[in-house]
């Protein structure tokens, strides 16, 4: 999406690089969304701006359900700022949003959804959104390793990611790790793919698995992460040049990568922990088509 000329908003440890850059007007236009007609008279300074850019996107966060109290407690996302913005902006459409910006959210669970977005968007089908998707074995497999600390910049800064670095810590192997995860319903990802079949059954999202898009460097093809740059490009009606998006899309310093690697789960799974696999993930290895 960088790649495409979308800045980045909506998920922990976005770059600096890669966040959205805003001209004066739309600062201006955020700033008198959130501050009010105060604001709206005069320029806004640098550090109001960002302050305003920053409530105006958890107050989103809240309105697409994202569980923001507990991942950062009450207090932030109570702000002053944080309430006013969302009381102001309480009725506003998605296209009011500034363009240019990639909203990336780790989940997008209907029954929390703003009612109000979800009309605009089977109205007037905007904003697109894309649905990645990777098979749940080596989700599990990727959370406990991301978990574990064992990524290239630690386990994020999630409140709850903390509780269960502390559980995952105290077991004795990998293979006790996974028993636990694959045990827990509240273990981060248990009932993503279920919540998010929705996404992958209706006509208006575009759908691509991370197989696709990792190419060979991450164990797929590059014949199959071609067609689904094409794919995306296409939903996005993006008429630039795509000869070079390939290049950018794996990199093993990702920070939630360990090895990102297409079916490492075969590696770990042992015989004993296959029945609780199957138990848990095996009705979404086969609702998103990884069977066989």
């Amino acid at each position: 999406m960088v790649a495409l000329g979308y800045g980045i908003y909506g998920q922990s440890r976005i770059p600096a690089e890669i966040r959205p850059r805003f001209d004066e007007d739309t600062r201006q236009a955020i700033a008198s969304a959130v501050y009010g007609d105060e604001a709206a008279g005069r320029l806004v300074s640098d550090a109001e701006a960002a302050a305003a850019w920053d409530a105006y996107g958890w107050s989103w966060q809240l309105r697409f359900g994202l569980p923001l109290v507990n991942r950062y407690g009450m207090a932030k996302v109570n702000s002053e700022l944080v309430e006013t913005a969302l009381r102001r902006t309480a009725g506003s459409r998605f296209a009011d949003t500034p363009a240019g910006v990639c909203w990336v959210l780790p989940e997008f669970d209907i029954k929390k959804l703003d009612g109000a977005f979800l009309q605009e968007w089977e109205a007037e089908g905007e904003p697109r959104i894309i649905f990645m998707y990777r098979d749940p074995r080596d989700v599990a497999l990727s959370m406990v390793n991301f978990l574990s600390g064992k990524t290239a910049q630690g386990y994020g800064n999630f409140s709850e990611f903390q509780v269960f670095n502390s559980i995952l810590a105290a077991k004795d192997d990998l293979e006790a790790k996974l028993e636990y995860a694959l045990s827990d319903p509240s273990f981060p990802g248990m009932g993503d793919f279920e919540r998010s079949l929705w996404l992958l059954h209706h006509p208006n999202v575009c759908k691509v698995s991370f197989e696709e898009l990792v190419g060979a460097k991450g164990g797929g093809s590059d014949s199959a992460q071609k067609q689904a740059i094409e794919r995306i490009c296409n939903f996005l009606e993006f008429d630039g040049d795509r000869g070079n998006l390939a290049a950018s899309l794996f990199r093993k310093d990702a920070f939630s990568f360990f090895k990102g690697q297409i079916g490492s789960w075969r590696e770990v799974f042992t015989p004993e922990l296959k029945p609780l696999l199957e138990n848990r993930l095996g009705r979404a290895v086969e609702l998103y088509g990884y069977a066989g």
